[in-house]
């Protein structure tokens, strides 16, 4: 964990530091630390080779992969047992997270009879022991994939169908009312979409459901191929199918360049439902050829007017408003935008497309590759096909504008050489994630083979990665394979938590350990007054914990209790952990208001230690009474807890 401020440096500066200090350290003289501006604290495990490698001889070990983690912890695990073996049930697809309850989906399962075989509802009440409660076996619900989406209390799930003739099903849930209740979420309606949904989207309205099919005949052999589908899901109990859209329907000369890919990817809209965003799945394929046929560069992303749909206007129609890729050719006179990275004339598919508003105020598309090179990682496969991810400035939407890329060190082509003789293993970005999609700052990138990766994009020109998290390979991830993470991750402000899954490993909730990343570190907390004990005895108790250096420097508390009518006198004077609630802490549950430290000090005169989780519940005659929790971890057997009766205790953000 980073304590205090440090100073900026160039990532050369950073980089020159990082090899200086590491000559010092008895690890130089066999390993290196990765190149990132992460900056390893005394519980992480650092990459040793490039920014996002992992060496086979790290991977292929007894026991096997045993993760690796820079400025981000694990916080809880749960690995979602199939029904039928016990084991990890696999083929995690996304995951979506409303209140206290988590949901993940499944891409491709082995068996849609098992009753584990669905997307699972957990509770995340306890962040550090998420329960699996129940799993969702609707139709669209057995194998909704990607195309599971969340927005103001109504949640969709659409079957991720693999072929012609198949069942296209489409669920909609109220989960506006939590999942811990038997009959939570409750199904307002199953029907069926017009094709395929590897991906898909619910507007933030929640009236209009986007649908994207993949594979299947390409728009060259079928002219009436479907691109997107549409559905008016303005009533919850009766969606209506609204349009179907190809890529026919663009003008010609845009028509030209995209008529040989197969697919689009990814979907999303702006706020108003007006714009849409996709992912053209194309370009040419360094790995023994084109993957589609057809137009070089015809990979990217196209915008489209949506304002007839969200207008609801009779006969509604997507009107083109233009078209970029990031491998053009170099001084191209109409499509200007060039990577050197891909002068070789390949390109990795286009794979997500994400709408945000930066902190500055700015609209902008957060954009990510896919290749079979980075599915597969293997150091004598990765390099021959490069992805990265972008950011796009859509300022002036007719002339997107690439600000920045973000480019782990396997991914660049300069590195190629010493990857393959190292036998360092890659991956690619693949799906994403954000602190806030309307305030954006981190972007959170599920990186196929390699790990979590967090970036900071403060200055949009100068993307820098500040954490990662890669974890240990699951029992069934068979040898010679490294476990991946696959889902958009999620991020809950009020806990300030990540919420992720593997796609063997199961599902997971991480935290950055930076408390210039993480808010719910800043927070301090204070007060004091008696908790109830039953009859006349009352339990009196102080504290203050927090940072200093407004909540960016080190660790500074104390907390006392008195319980006479137990015996009991607790001194906590050195504060160790301090943030979000995350363990079992009574009533208090995760939330804005609500602060959880650890820390070590006396029980009765004798070493202990202790949790005490605090929540302040506002002032004034109607608020509620604050709550105070606090348990011996270590030393002693002692825990009371519940509303204070008298007193007070606030919590502040810094």
């Amino acid at each position: 964990m980073i304590e205090a401020k440090i100073p900026l440096l160039t990532r050369a500066g950073f980089s020159a530091l990082a090899l200086g200090l590491l000559l010092l350290s008895p690890l130089a003289a066999d390993k290196a630390r990765a190149e990132s501006f992460c900056v390893p604290g005394p519980e992480d495990r650092p990459e040793t080779a490039l920014q996002g490698g992992l060496l086979v001889s790290e991977r292929d070990v007894p026991g096997g992969f045993q993760g690796q983690w820079c400025g981000m912890r694990s916080v809880g695990h749960h690995p979602l047992p199939a029904s039928d073996t016990g084991v990890n049930r696999g083929s995690f697809g996304d995951v979506q997270l409303i209140g206290h309850c988590a949901y993940a989906s499944m891409r491709d399962p082995s068996n849609l009879n098992l009753a584990s075989t669905g997307t699972a509802v957990l509770d995340v009440r306890v962040p550090a022991n998420p329960i699996w409660l129940r799993t969702l076996r609707t139709p669209a619900m057995q194998r909704a994939y990607s195309a599971l989406e969340i927005q103001k209390g109504i949640m969709i799930g659409a079957f991720k169908d693999f072929g012609p003739g198949g069942n296209n099903w489409f669920d909609i849930y109220d989960v506006s009312h939590g999942c811990l209740e038997p009959d939570q979420p409750k199904l307002l309606a199953t029907t069926t979409t017009s094709s395929g949904n590897h991906d898909g989207w619910l507007a933030p309205d929640t009236n209009t459901y986007y649908g994207v099919p993949f594979g299947g005949q390409t728009i060259l052999v079928n002219p009436n191929r479907i691109d997107l589908h549409v559905l008016d899901t303005s009533d919850k109990a009766n969606p209506k199918r609204l349009l179907d859209w190809n890529r026919r329907q663009l003008p010609p000369e845009v028509y030209e360049r995209l008529k040989g890919t197969s697919n689009f990817h990814d979907v999303s809209t702006n706020d108003a439902g007006t714009r849409v965003y996709l992912a053209l799945y194309g370009g040419l394929n360094a790995i023994g050829g084109p993957n589609n046929t057809g137009s070089q560069c015809a990979n990217g992303l196209l915008i489209l007017d949506s304002s007839d749909v969200a207008m609801r206007v009779t006969n509604p129609q997507l009107r083109y408003i233009s078209f970029m890729s990031w491998c053009d050719p170099k001084n191209d006179p109409v499509y200007h935008y060039f990577d050197k990275d891909f002068d070789d004339g390949s390109s990795a598919a286009a794979h997500a497309t994400e709408y945000v508003i930066h902190e500055n105020g700015k609209e902008y598309i957060v954009s990510t590759d896919e290749s079979s090179a980075g599915l597969d990682g293997e150091w004598n496969i990765v390099c021959r096909q490069h992805t990265f991810g972008r950011l796009i400035d859509i300022a002036d939407e007719t002339h997107p504008r690439v600000v920045s890329t973000f480019k782990p060190d396997v991914g660049k082509p300069d590195n190629c050489a010493r990857m393959v003789a190292e036998q360092i293993n890659g991956g690619m970005i693949h799906y994403i994630g954000f602190d806030d999609r309307y305030k954006m700052r981190l972007v959170f990138y599920a990186g196929a083979n390699y790990g979590i990766r967090v970036v900071d994009f403060r200055d949009p020109n100068h993307p820098k990665e500040i954490a990662y998290y890669k974890a240990p390979n699951a029992p069934t991830t068979l040898p010679g394979n490294n476990d991946f993470t696959r889902p958009d991750p999620r991020y809950d402000t009020a806990n300030c938590m990540i919420y992720t899954g593997w796609n063997q490993g199961g599902f997971r909730i991480l935290e950055l350990t930076d408390p210039e990343y993480n808010g719910c570190m800043r927070r301090d907390a204070s007060g004091g007054g008696w908790l109830a004990a039953g009859g006349k005895n009352k339990i009196h108790f102080e504290f203050h914990a927090g940072r200093d250096n407004a909540g960016l420097g080190s660790l500074d508390g104390k907390f006392k209790l008195d319980d006479r009518a137990a015996g009991a006198s607790i001194a906590l004077d050195q504060v160790t952990r301090l943030g979000s609630v995350r363990d079992q802490c009574g009533s208090i549950l995760p939330s804005a208001n609500a602060v959880q430290f650890e820390g070590a000090g006396t029980f009765n005169g004798a070493n202990a230690s202790f949790r005490v989780c605090v929540q302040d519940n506002g002032e004034g005659s109607k608020a509620q009474a604050d709550r105070i929790h606090v348990a011996c971890t270590a030393g002693c057997t002692y825990s009371a807890g519940g509303e204070i009766d008298g007193g007070n205790i606030q919590v502040r953000q810094r």
